[in-house]
């Protein structure tokens, strides 16, 4: 049986989920006067580039192709393909809709907001729509029907880790949710006020920066998946101090927009 405490929380983490970029939204709006446009293009950008292209590429990679499914089955070739690729594709996109969708939108305040809204649909998609799911899963467990599920036998092995994953789920741990996409929201913001910036001084090299950024705070999340970390405390740790890096990073590159320093010394 899933512990019913875990099973409230889930849903508590998918509430949240759904809230926090809907009261960052208001937020925005109400203090900067935000637009909606570059928020939902934000949005798009996440679902365009990370959800669909980046997706169908990992397809390719890691599970049509028997060679390269084979080749990134070494956890630091793994890591390497896993962060480049979520660097290159969402950093990408961010450049490619400031500088062709959203031009002339140059500001902090168009920074933040395109960020929220990238950031704010993976938290949806990802911790929103995956705690949902899970709450399915555990509510089928509990009333012995998820084994129907397993129709054929390329999918009794999955659904079996599933079944045990969420069986052996402690409730705490999606409080380690919540922090995550908080942290990762911030991150998010803060590589779009990067890229916006390379936009708006015309130096891509910015854009490679962000790239390197997005790749290397992904590699220990890579490692984790692949049982090379197994402490998820140590894990954690790490995309706090990213969050909280990414909270002082958005606070001091204000002054970037403003002119009153408008060049980074890197």
């Amino acid at each position: 049986m899933v512990n019913e405490t875990t099973m409230t929380w889930m849903l508590v983490v998918a509430v949240f989920s759904f809230l926090v970029p809907i009261v960052v939204l208001i937020f925005l709006k109400k203090k900067y006067d935000a637009s909606l446009k570059v928020f939902f293009i934000g949005m798009l950008t996440f679902f365009l580039f990370a959800s669909v292209l980046e997706g169908f590429v990992h397809k390719v990679v890691l599970v049509d192709n028997e060679v390269t499914k084979e080749l990134f089955s070494n956890p630091w070739l793994y890591m390497v393909y896993g962060g480049l690729m979520a660097g290159i594709f969402e950093e990408i996109g961010r450049y490619m809709m400031f500088k062709y969708t959203l031009r002339g939108r140059e500001t902090w305040k168009d920074g933040v907001t395109f960020g929220a809204g990238h950031g704010g649909i993976e938290m949806i998609l990802i911790t929103g729509l995956g705690s949902i799911t899970s709450y399915v899963y555990a509510t089928m467990i509990n009333n012995n029907t998820f084994d129907s599920l397993m129709t054929t036998s390329e999918m009794i092995g999955p659904l079996q880790t599933v079944k045990q994953q969420l069986l052996e789920t402690e409730w705490h741990m999606s409080g380690v949710a919540i922090v995550e996409r908080t942290m990762a929201l911030f991150l998010q913001i803060g590589l779009s006020i990067l890229v916006l910036y390379a936009v708006r001084s015309k130096k891509f090299k910015y854009v490679l920066y962000a790239i390197g950024v997005h790749a290397i705070i992904n590699f220990p999340a890579a490692l984790y998946q692949k049982g090379v970390i197994s402490n998820i405390w140590m894990l954690e740790g790490i995309v706090t101090l990213v969050g909280i890096a990414s909270i002082i990073w958005i606070i001091k590159s204000k002054a970037l927009f403003r002119g009153e320093n408008n060049k980074i010394s890197i």
